[in-house]
């Protein structure tokens, strides 16, 4: 619910005011199954958001596929894959 709630913000204000924000997910898609994931993602591209997501594992975001950058944070090392 309160996911659904964070983006129904984002989108009205993206609609009504033209403030397009910028999302940070800790940890959600971990709580989600593969249907709802992907609802997820398509909703975050259709709002335009820059969305910044965390994770413990890759898995769960092979279904942004390349509409998305990862990163990995290892002993404060930042690398980009590709």
């Amino acid at each position: 619910m309160l996911l659904s709630m964070v983006l129904a913000q984002a989108r009205s204000g993206a609609r009504w005011h033209g403030l397009i924000p910028v999302l940070l997910l800790d940890e959600v898609v971990a709580h989600l199954d593969a249907t709802r994931r992907a609802e997820l993602f398509e909703e975050i591209c259709q709002i335009g958001a820059q969305t910044w997501m965390t994770g413990t594992d890759p898995a769960p975001f092979e279904g942004l596929g390349k509409r998305a950058q990862f990163f990995t944070v290892d002993c404060a090392q930042i690398q980009q894959h590709f």
